[in-house]
């Protein structure tokens, strides 16, 4: 029972799915997800410090632009490219920050890909494909 407890524990902490296999570069955005980002956005992308991804689809229907708020965060945003973002055109109101040292531009796009599926319900081949995988 305490083996179950903790496999489902690390599962939700690290963004898991349903038992469906996600295939290496989506695996691999499983990873980072529950390493960098379920912190602030909740293991189950449910938000917490940061916003829930229910809508990131819908925030960020291109994944470049995606991937591209993941690399420069919420304060270069407003530098270069403006206050508001995504294309719903929200205020930035709370603090992204920029991943671009911490992760490689591949690493973004796998987990910009895997949170792209398994929160915003995109195909996973479209989400690769999307992502640039």
């Amino acid at each position: 029972m305490l083996a179950l407890v903790a496999a489902l524990l690390a599962a939700c902490a690290s963004g898991g799915t349903s038992g469906q296999a996600l295939g290496p570069d989506l695996e691999a955005g499983r990873e980072v997800f529950g390493r960098v980002c379920a912190s602030c956005h909740g293991g189950n992308g449910e938000g917490g410090a940061g916003p829930a991804l229910a809508s990131v689809l819908e925030t960020f229907g291109d994944c470049e632009d995606h991937v591209r708020w993941v690399t420069i965060g919420s304060e270069r945003h407003k530098e270069e490219v403006g206050s508001n973002f995504g294309d719903t055109g929200k205020e930035i109101t709370g603090i992204m920050p920029s991943f671009e040292s911490a992760l490689t531009t591949t690493e973004i796009a796998k987990v910009a890909a895997f949170e792209r599926h398994r929160f915003g319900g995109a195909d996973p081949e479209v989400a690769r494909a999307d992502c640039g995988l």
